[in-house]
């Protein structure tokens, strides 16, 4: 079978991994600019809104795991996760106050935060029946959110700075719009076989499953306690350019792609584990680099150990976590996404915490111990997985 035809069935999974991407990088990067900046709150409120967001929505999406496990279509748990994103960026437009935000944001978005989830969710169960390589699917699948976020935020900060913050998130519904759509035309329906071992399966979850997903907690959290004081760093304490963080995440995100892709090829010479330990050695250097820098081509040079830090993370992650649990698609995908963003708030509110107290600069040397704690675990992961 040729590489093309191979290719062509994954085609519909890759383009809604892509709708999806595109959707979250008009939201995700402004969203502490614009709580701070529109809303005129503290940046401790930033950690509100997303411990909030993130403790409400992380019970939805268990729930919404457990039906996909059951047999659930799981093309229409996507369809509502994207339609309530819509609903959310309706309700920023025509907010002003942060208890419209946060309200907005605790009803409709901690049930749209499940969408990443969601796609992995319909992604993987197509996998599962196929004969191909998932640590190369798996790869695909996270390069199209990469290269969505190539567009995204560059586009992003560059629509608030001439247009206003309404313009980034109507982009946004018109991805949703967009992606709503395609999963229910295009996309094949997605049913999990019931399995009656799976509460089983879950109660004997291995060491080497949730120190993987430790590792990917404090992946995520360093990287969002990065982004989320990075653009207010470079545009209030460095007095840099607006476009500059948007330029920065577009830079790293292009990088990615490749890296995440190399990522799948190496773990056929490599233990996964080993690759892993690696992208967090890569990590430290970046956040080292980012915490001494002052200016824009130092900032923009830093986003290669950036790529190479997210591609191998981002690339092995998932794959790695599903070796652990090989029977539970619904389940790890979800475990995935919710450890994920767990560490976004718990890097959201190290950020905003940090930069009340000191500044967004020194948020950075947050995110650099984090990295070495991510690191020793996938050390220590290295230890007991031999023995199991």
């Amino acid at each position: 079978m040729s590489s093309r035809h191979a290719f062509s069935p994954q085609l519909p999974f890759l383009l809604l991994s892509l709708l999806t991407g595109l959707t979250s990088s008009f939201v995700t990067p402004i969203m502490s600019y614009f709580l701070i900046d529109e809303i005129n709150v503290q940046p401790i409120f930033i950690s509100v809104y997303m411990v909030s967001v993130t403790l409400s929505g992380l019970m939805i999406s268990h729930y919404l795991g457990h039906l996909a496990d059951k047999g659930f279509n799981a093309n229409r748990l996507y369809g509502l996760t994207m339609i309530c994103v819509g609903i959310t960026m309706v309700a920023f437009i025509f907010s002003n106050q942060f208890w419209q935000v946060f309200l907005a944001g605790v009803l409709f978005m901690s049930v749209g935060t499940g969408a990443v989830s969601q796609m992995l969710t319909v992604s993987g169960l197509w996998a599962k029946k196929q004969d191909i390589d998932l640590a190369a699917f798996n790869s695909k699948v996270r390069a199209a959110i990469s290269l969505a976020w190539v567009v995204g935020p560059p586009l992003a900060f560059t629509l608030v700075a001439s247009f206003g913050f309404a313009a980034s998130f109507s982009v946004a519904i018109a991805c949703v719009i967009t992606a709503t759509l395609f999963v229910v035309k295009i996309v094949p329906p997605q049913k999990a076989c019931q399995n009656s071992s799976t509460n089983t399966q879950r109660g004997s979850l291995s060491l080497s499953f949730w120190l993987v997903g430790l590792a990917v907690l404090a992946g995520m959290a360093g990287n969002d306690m990065y982004l989320s004081s990075m653009p207010l760093y470079v545009m209030r304490e460095l007095g840099l350019p607006e476009n500059l963080p948007g330029l920065m995440m577009g830079v790293v995100a292009a990088l990615e792609i490749p890296t995440m892709l190399i990522a799948a090829k190496l773990t056929r010479r490599f233990p996964p584990a080993s690759i892993m330990a690696i992208a967090f050695l890569f990590g430290c250097c970046f956040y080292m680099g980012i915490y001494f820098s002052q200016s824009s081509w130092e900032l923009l040079s830093l986003q290669i150990l950036n790529a190479l830090f997210y591609g191998l993370y981002a690339g092995i992650g998932l794959t790695l976590l599903q070796q652990q649990s090989p029977n539970l698609t619904g389940f790890t995908s979800v475990f995935y996404s919710n450890a994920s963003r767990v560490g976004m708030m718990l890097g959201t509110i190290g950020a905003g915490t940090v930069a009340q107290l000191y500044s967004f600069r020194a948020a950075t040397i947050g995110s650099l111990c984090i990295a070495i704690f991510g690191l020793n675990v996938m050390l220590l992961f290295m230890l007991v997985k031999p023995r199991r």
